[in-house]
């Protein structure tokens, strides 16, 4: 349900709110739906990223999930103000590791790769 006020923007202004909290509630989607409900409402990204940080644990095991994916691209869509998430991006892009089966891994690969193109252009450059 978070993804009908995220695509309405600054629209869905009013219901603001009743988002924030959301940034920390127990359920990963909903946090994760939260957080990009909340940045495309208000445009404020700290507490959006800060609650997507902790999504991105499993890339430290080598494991990819879809809740991972779609963490990877909304930083990717916040961009510059996401910039705490580059050691984890940056992670993926240059471990040999595997992510999960190939599909999976060039798919993780590849929208790291474009998140850290949207969040530092010029360091995007750098990596592989």
């Amino acid at each position: 349900m978070l993804r009908y006020p995220a695509d309405l923007g600054p629209q869905a202004a009013p219901y603001a709110d009743a988002v924030r909290p959301l940034l920390t509630c127990p359920g990963e989607w909903s946090r994760v739906g939260a957080a990009e409900a909340w940045w495309r409402i208000t445009g404020d990204a700290a507490p959006a990223v800060a609650a997507l940080l902790a999504e991105l644990a499993p890339l430290a095991g080598h494991a990819t999930t879809p809740l991972v994916l779609r963490t990877v691209r909304i930083l990717g869509a916040i961009g510059g103000p996401a910039a705490a998430a580059l050691p984890a991006l940056h992670e993926v892009t240059t471990s040999p590791r595997r992510y999960g089966d190939i599909r999976v891994d060039e798919e993780l690969h590849r929208a790291a790769r474009q998140a850290l193109t949207a969040i530092a252009p010029a360091r995007a450059l750098d990596a592989p």
